[in-house]
């Protein structure tokens, strides 16, 4: 009886610490200057353009820069932004825009998802974190243009995709 205590005991102990570094944000794996190619594919054509991530602490512990350029110069898109945690152990982070506009991320297993709406666009982005490199991944649909099927409580909603961006990223 003593050993299925102590084998339930050290299971539970091992699922517990399992589970608070599951939401850890790593900063080997996540801090650098990431390039790479950003592939944008709509249904009927497709364009790419040099893309660059680059994540940094900043003096206040627990608070980095984020910093995506679309682009080469002198054309470039550059988007300044920080992330910091919300609830660490929960995998909850905020992305900043230092606007008064702040984007919910999920962070799980090294991978960052958002879901937000704006101008009437429903994006979900994921930025997948091998340590080698960092795949982002954004998918965008209307959100006032629902394919719904089924009926009561079996209704569903899609959102039929209309442009992917992709790029693969590496130091």
């Amino acid at each position: 009886m003593r050993a299925k205590i102590l084998i339930i005991l050290t299971f539970a102990a091992f699922a517990v610490s399992s589970a608070q570094n599951y939401h850890e944000f790593k900063e080997d794996n996540w801090l650098g200057t990431w390039k790479g190619t950003l592939n944008i594919i709509y249904p009927s054509s497709s364009q790419s353009v040099p893309m660059t991530l680059e994540v940094s602490k900043t003096e206040t512990p627990g608070k980095y820069t984020w910093k995506t350029v679309y682009g080469e110069s002198p054309k470039t898109l550059e988007k300044k932004y920080f992330i910091y945690a919300k609830d660490a152990e929960k995998g909850q982070w905020i992305l900043d825009e230092n606007n008064n506009i702040l984007i919910d991320i999920y962070l799980a297993d090294n991978v960052m998802y958002t879901i937000f709406e704006v101008k009437g666009a429903l994006l979900n982005s994921v930025y997948t974190n091998s340590g080698n490199s960092i795949v982002f991944e954004v998918l965008s649909a209307k959100s006032d243009t629902p394919v719904v099927t089924g009926q009561g409580n079996e209704e569903v909603k899609s959102y039929p995709v209309y442009v992917l961006q992709k790029a693969v990223l590496t130091k």
